[in-house]
């Protein structure tokens, strides 16, 4: 095989590396013309720095690959188990509010499902407006308290919001000085907030980054049982 007069930047007496690694890119079948090269390449090992074969050095990329790979796949098994997990308590909070009979019970049912089956050790519902029929375990944010607009305004339909609050904040949805590491606000509502089912956690649980999809899914199902007490 007959290799072509060798132009641009190979044609250069002083080569900089960018420009080898350049043309090798452009050239894949290069080392097809010229296989004795490979045997003169000196290419070191990843961690011990000594000098290996280049089929040595590709077996360790490609277990480095595969032990990179096994890595996803494993954390992709974990994600679907916590999923899996999730829609399984999902479901049997759904059923639990279907059983409810009265809009009391309902609440009631919040707040056992939340500390039972999803295990929060603090649980508050609370609302801007007073319900049409009074009920234990709703609680109505004062207007006195400096808070009270900061805390709606921050809040969209649809956008659980978890992270950390201010302790006068904690202190005034959960009426307790035990303080929490984490906490998440589910908006309640179906064409405005009306209301915030709050959940906090003594570990960073409610971290920023988590996924909000489920908690979404049980803010409109507390909403589809309680939105008609707040409809004007």
């Amino acid at each position: 095989m007959n290799m072509k007069a060798v132009s641009g930047p190979l044609s250069k007496t002083n080569l900089s590396a960018e420009e080898v690694v350049d043309y090798l890119n452009n050239n894949p079948t290069f080392f097809h013309v010229f296989p004795r090269l490979l045997d003169r390449l000196s290419i070191p090992h990843p961690k011990s720095g000594k000098a290996v074969s280049l089929l040595e050095r590709q077996v360790y990329q490609l277990r480095e690959q595969r032990d990179s790979l096994q890595i996803e796949v494993d954390n992709l098994m974990d994600i679907a188990s916590e999923n899996g997990q999730l829609f399984y308590k999902v479901q049997q909070f759904t059923k639990a509010l279907m059983a409810a009979q009265t809009e009391q019970a309902t609440v009631d049912t919040i707040y056992e499902q939340m500390k039972t089956v999803f295990k929060v050790d603090q649980v508050a519902m609370v609302s801007w407006d007073v319900p049409q029929i009074s009920l234990h375990g709703m609680h109505q944010l004062g207007v006195s308290q400096s808070w009270n607009d900061a805390l709606k305004q921050s809040l969209v339909l649809h956008k659980p919001v978890c992270g950390l609050l201010e302790n006068d904040w904690q202190k005034g949805l959960f009426h307790t000085d035990e303080l929490m590491q984490s906490v998440c606000l589910l908006p309640l509502g179906s064409e405005r907030v009306w209301g915030v089912l709050a959940l906090g956690s003594k570990t960073d649980r409610f971290h920023p980054d988590l996924g909000t999809y489920f908690l979404n899914m049980m803010a409109e199902l507390v909403t589809a049982r309680l939105n008609h007490l707040f409809v004007k």
